[in-house]
């Protein structure tokens, strides 16, 4: 059933041509998020988990704070050093093993680039450039949840607060909003909780710290619980939508694809990082 408080259009990946407004109108608060059917079939993804398991591609690695049971594949500029030359550096090996990684269809950046093209008016999306020429930032990460996994409720705007998001900012919109693509998804939890609680209102209690510390209850919170099946795509108003990851449950991990997005300054494309 509908949430009262978050309208939800759902499509199928292969029949966009009554869509190309979606994420305009999710900007504009029309809508609060999109639900994309089908991005890639659910069968050809079942042999992923198995060779992200074990890292079969060598991706560059990095850890989420231990208290959220997490790992992921990438460099998240959220908890990137300050100094971010090594982050830019790893950017080309992970891009191209990105790839090669087969999903059952098209290669994961030029499949979701064009699905979220044909949600905004045909605007071009790729992975937001660097401060120097030919850098890119990374276009994605690849989240495993393990076992007592989660993500704390938050909003995506306080993440410009960051020092690595200086270049970000002056090249993009403040107002941020992200998909995830479901690849694995857990026995049970692990689903994109979205409550009845905007930025506007509340965002200083709910800042992230990167730790596990109690932020206000929400026990009584309205909120819709969004559970994906793999293969499929969620974009979400993050900026204005408070929203977190509830706990995984049983042994199976839970394997996403995240990534931000926001406008550049100029309009004419939009820009996605990891």
């Amino acid at each position: 059933m509908q949430p009262s408080f978050l309208k939800i259009e759902t499509y199928h990946a292969d029949y966009l041509a009554q869509a190309g407004t979606a994420i305009s109108r999710l900007r504009d608060n029309d809508i609060g998020a999109i639900i994309l059917r089908d991005v890639y079939p659910k069968q050809s993804l079942a042999k992923l988990p198995a060779l992200l398991a074990e890292n079969a591609p060598d991706f560059i690695t990095t850890t989420f704070p231990a208290a959220f049971c997490a790992y992921f594949y990438g460099v998240n500029l959220n908890l990137a050093e300050r100094d971010l030359a090594p982050y830019f550096a790893a950017e080309p090996a992970f891009r191209e093993k990105l790839a090669a990684l087969d999903f059952g269809g098209a290669p994961a950046q030029d499949r979701i680039c064009s699905l979220l093209s044909q949600l905004d008016q045909d605007r071009p999306y790729g992975a937001a450039p660097g401060p120097n020429p030919g850098e890119h930032h990374f276009f994605t990460t690849l989240r495993a949840h393990l076992t007592g996994g989660y993500i704390p409720a938050h909003f995506d705007n306080e993440v410009v607060l960051r020092p690595t998001y200086k270049h970000i900012a002056a090249v993009c919109e403040p107002d941020i909003y992200s998909f995830v693509l479901c690849i694995d998804q857990a026995e049970a939890g692990g689903a994109l909780d979205v409550y009845n609680i905007t930025s506007k209102e509340a965002a200083a209690d709910f800042r992230n710290q990167d730790g596990a510390g109690k932020k206000k209850g929400l026990s009584d919170a309205e909120h819709v619980s969004i559970w994906l099946e793999p293969g499929e795509m969620v974009i979400l108003h993050s900026s204005r939508y408070l929203h977190g990851v509830s706990r995984v449950q049983g042994d199976r991990t839970r394997w996403s694809m995240c990534s931000f997005m926001a406008l550049a300054r100029d309009g004419t494309q939009a820009y996605c990082w990891g």
